[in-house]
Order: structure tokens, then C-alpha cells, then sequence
């Protein structure tokens, strides 16, 4: 399903820009290259989560850039960048914010999220309805592939004998234990 690692995004000149996490704004792929290089050097293919296209799909409008999936794709980066010391917390983000600006920013937020969701109910009912059905085998939600990525990472720790590699398998598979937290 997902096939997009870190090193295969550097190499492509069609993708310029992508979504920062903080912010939305779209940045030079360079230079989030340089903000996020501790999170993206896992984005290698070792787990369904460990793809940039798990996280990110190209951008109907700009095809040269990407953004975020979904809400959740993002609060998941976000907390992995903070888990890395990439990011400070959001609560250290938001800070400045006057009690006006959080009562807007909470509006629009749930205003979003009331909007991502009909639009995503509208995009899963055209797809039910009106392209090629997809078998039930070849489709798997978000949680179903984080499960695949959790048991992947236990079976591949148990095999591994390098432990520097089995190192970065626990990591990631601390990662992969946040996210199941938050999806399921």
C-alpha cells in the first residue's frame, strides 16, 4: 500500500514542498529535510508507519507538494517529533496565546474537523459507489496496519542478533505502541 521512504523522497524533483506540522504552511522540502531529519531517517520501509506515505499524500491542487492525510497522521508526527526533541510540547507551543485566540482556534479546529470528516464520509462513499470495488483483503484501516507494524517489529526483535538493529527495531516499536494508543 505505501511505498514512499525518506530517501525516495529526496531523490524525486517532483515533490518542492511539504506541510509543516506546527504551522500547515508548505516549506521547501529541503528545508524540512533539515527540521525533521530525526524522524525521517525511520521513514526507511521496515513497517507500514515507517513510510513518508503513511503520514503524507500529495496534494491534489499543487501535485509538487504534500500534506498531511488526515488529523490524525499529524498528531501523530507531532508527537513523534516531540517524543525526539524536535518540537517542544504544544501546550509550550500555544502558550502565548490570548483566551480570544484559543476560543477562535478551538472554533476553527472542531469547525475542521466537522469539515474533514464529511468530506472523507463523501471521498469513501464514492469510492463505494462509484469505482472499482476494493477487496476487503487489500483494504486495511489505520489501526489494522499499525497492528501489522506492531507484530512485525515483535517478531523481527525476537529474531534479530545485532544489537545495534534490534536498538532501532525497539524504537520503533515504542513508536508504533504510542500509535496504537492514540488509534485505538
Amino acid at each position: 500500500m505505501y511505498k514512499l521512504t525518506w530517501k525516495t523522497v529526496l531523490k524525486d524533483n517532483s515533490i518542492d514542498y511539504i506541510e509543516h506540522p506546527i504551522n500547515s504552511f508548505l516549506m521547501p522540502k529541503e528545508l524540512f529535510a533539515i527540521e525533521f531529519e530525526l524522524l525521517l531517517e525511520e521513514f526507511d520501509g521496515t513497517t507500514a508507519s515507517d513510510y513518508f506515505d503513511f503520514y503524507f499524500s500529495r496534494c491534489p491542487l499543487n501535485r509538487a507538494s504534500f500534506k498531511f492525510r488526515d488529523d490524525d497522521t499529524k498528531e501523530d508526527f507531532v508527537n513523534a517529533c516531540i517524543d525526539l526533541g524536535i518540537i517542544p510540547p504544544m501546550k509550550e507551543i500555544l502558550q502565548g496565546e490570548s483566551k480570544e485566540d484559543q476560543d477562535f482556534r478551538r472554533a476553527k479546529s472542531s469547525e475542521d474537523l466537522t469539515n474533514d470528516f464529511k468530506k472523507l464520509k463523501s471521498q469513501e462513499m464514492a469510492k463505494k459507489y462509484h469505482s472499482k470495488p476494493v477487496s476487503e483483503k487489500i483494504y486495511k484501516s489505520k489501526a489494522q496496519q499499525i497492528q501489522d507494524s506492531f507484530n512485525e517489529l515483535v517478531e523481527k526483535i525476537d529474531k534479530c542478533t545485532d544489537e545495534k538493529k534490534k536498538k532501532k527495531y525497539e524504537q520503533k516499536l515504542t513508536r508504533i505502541m504510542q500509535l496504537m494508543e492514540h488509534t485505538m
